[in-house]
């Protein structure tokens, strides 16, 4: 399955310097290889105690991106059991949000967060890409689009999310920005149980509500259309205001919504 992702975008700087890129690469690896370590059971869900410690060196290796911080942090790593899940689902979303919240409190500047959070997106990538291809057995449960509104920068999430699913054995196709064209040869060639729409922010609803618009001009029958991210937390009653079935907070009860039944829904209490 081929799926297009963007890198994170700060206002036309482009991706991070190309030492860090190289930095954020070879910690990737070495993540991947001590994943690779470790028991099967213990890397698909994001259970147990979330260290403060990782945390801060997560943070600080976003910011600084040298290689230094990625050896603080790497050291962290070792030490710890901390699974795939933990790693994907939590920690990362975690220091990007903490990232967020200094920004609001004027601690760091708009470039900075954005840099940073455009490292722990290509971490997220090259791991995700990696443990994806080595765990190739499929469960094949069911497969949905992943649809990002132009104009949206908050990538982080819905890269985490398609994380998730991937690991549960469902299929994800994950666009941003989509035009109307590709939408339509999407529909046209493949089948999916549903279609998921992150918005991050409030500004970005009415991108959204046109999207899902255009979406239900293409076919008589769609399946279900899901409105979720962050927004949703701020109001869980857009699915009539943006025109979506569904408006769903976590990714557990998206996938109960359009008919993929998950063992392990409490465990996916996760912004979708």
């Amino acid at each position: 399955m081929e799926d297009r992702t963007t890198q994170f975008d700060h206002h036309g700087k482009g991706p991070p310097d190309g030492y860090s890129a190289t930095v954020v690469s070879g910690f990737a690896s070495v993540v991947v290889s001590l994943l690779a370590e470790r028991s099967a059971k213990n890397v698909a869900l994001s259970k147990g105690p979330v260290r403060e410690e990782i945390v801060e060196s997560f943070v600080t290796a976003a910011l600084s991106g040298t290689e230094r911080a990625f050896d603080a942090l790497l050291a962290h790593f070792r030490k710890t059991r901390i699974s795939y899940g933990m790693l994907a689902d939590v920690y990362i979303p975690e220091a990007a949000r903490r990232m967020g919240d200094e920004w609001l409190d004027d601690q760091l500047s708009w470039l900075d967060v954005s840099i940073a959070t455009a490292r722990l997106q290509s971490l997220v990538r090259e791991i995700s890409a990696a443990w994806t291809a080595d765990q190739a057995d499929s469960l094949n449960l069911g497969a949905v689009l992943l649809l990002v509104p132009e104009g949206e920068q908050h990538t982080l999430g819905p890269m985490v999310v398609m994380g998730q699913l991937r690991r549960l054995g469902i299929s994800v196709c994950l666009r941003m920005g989509a035009t109307q064209r590709e939408l339509t040869n999407l529909l046209d060639q493949r089948h999916f149980d549903g279609i998921l729409i992150s918005v991050a922010t409030e500004t970005r609803l009415q991108s959204a509500a046109v999207l899902i618009k255009t979406i239900r001009t293409m076919r008589k029958k769609l399946p279900p259309l899901i409105i979720g991210g962050p927004i949703v937390l701020e109001n869980p009653n857009l699915a009539a205001s943006a025109g979506a079935d569904y408006t769903c907070a976590d990714i557990g009860t998206a996938m109960e919504a359009i008919g993929l039944k998950l063992a392990d829904h409490e465990d996916l209490k996760r912004r979708a």
